[in-house]
């Protein structure tokens, strides 16, 4: 390997990681505790050693180039590697770690494992900020990879081959009809079912999710199809919608046991015999050895175990870390 350019200073790495979050001097120097002058005397080294303007001026903010854009997963990946390389090997203190976590969770999981995530950080690492976002499945991998997002939960699938993948805990699906639906109250067979009118969840990225797919195969398994007549983006709101109307739903058991406490709804066991849905923890090479990382997926494979050990209707999964898998979709 060639040695670095005299001129190369590995700092430089931290400022346009910062300037990259941010998208601005002030911000970025403020993150790092260092003035506008030299955060813009850094940036102008930047743009002299890679010969391109990296950020452009709209408004207020610094719009990051192409090659920018092209640096930032390296950038990261390459950070995350010198963290390792000079980090103390003394064991890891949540306590006294400062740092921002980032999970992408679909919004049935975020409800479940989220407030406890928040409850066990404030308890016990109250210097690690939180920050939660909706997955892209399109752009999941880039994500992870180029550090958008340090962890993704959901109902994955498949996860692309370059990613960990650790399975949480598996769910059961139940079946929710509300007041006005004709047998409310009764038992209902599979041919009823499929007579039914169907609220169904569709990603915000996408107009299906794997959840309603695993549903129409085992009804096409059978020669049947069901009609589908709400398609609605959150899983949280489809509850509501069938609490209004003569439709049915599909939804993981535990969420709509939850949802049966506070509006008026019938949950039933399927009527269908579907495979249970997985819930999924995936992150990027660029995480997986660092302390801090390393720490937090530990605590929500304990989280998790925690809730099934609490009489929770979820039943958690023995796979361990890291087994790749290949594509991503997700619940």
């Amino acid at each position: 390997m060639a040695p670095l350019k005299k001129n190369v200073d590995l700092n430089l790495l931290v400022c346009l990681d910062a300037l990259l979050t941010e998208g601005s001097v002030t911000r970025a120097a403020d993150r790092l505790d260092m003035s506008q002058p030299g955060m813009s005397h850094a940036l102008s080294r930047l743009r002299a050693l890679t010969g391109d303007a990296l950020f452009v001026r709209s408004g207020n903010e610094f719009i990051p180039t192409e090659r920018a854009r092209a640096l930032a997963g390296k950038v990261r990946i390459g950070l995350a590697a010198l963290e390792e390389i000079f980090s103390s090997e003394g064991p890891f203190d949540p306590a006294a770690t400062a740092g921002k976590l980032t999970v992408a969770a679909v919004d049935s999981v975020g409800v479940l494992l989220i407030p406890l995530l928040a409850e066990a950080l404030a308890r016990d690492a109250p210097m690690i900020s939180l920050q939660v976002r909706l997955p892209d499945p399109e752009k999941l991998r880039e994500w992870l990879t180029e550090g958008e997002c340090d962890i993704a939960l959901g109902f994955y699938i498949d996860a692309h081959s370059e990613l960990h993948c650790s399975d949480l805990f598996g769910q059961e699906l139940a079946l929710i009809s509300g007041p006005s639906h004709p047998l409310h109250g009764k038992p209902m067979n599979l041919e009823q079912y499929v007579e039914s009118t169907h609220v169904v969840f569709g990603s915000p990225f996408s107009s299906t999710s794997p959840m309603e797919e695993i549903i129409d195969q085992a009804l096409k398994a059978r020669n049947l199809e069901r009609t589908q007549s709400v398609q609605v983006s959150s899983m949280l709101l489809m509850p509501y919608v069938v609490a209004a109307s003569p439709h049915v739903a599909a939804l993981p058991a535990w969420l709509a046991r939850q949802y049966a406490l506070s509006l008026p709804l019938q949950v039933r066991p399927m009527p269908l015999n579907v495979q249970p849905i997985i819930i999924r923890m995936l992150w990027h090479d660029r995480t997986h050895r660092t302390g801090m990382h390393r720490w937090v997926r530990q605590l929500v494979r304990k989280l998790t175990e925690e809730m099934a050990q609490s009489g929770s209707t979820i039943t958690v999964s023995r796979r361990t870390d890291g087994d790749p898998l290949s594509g991503a979709a997700q619940i």
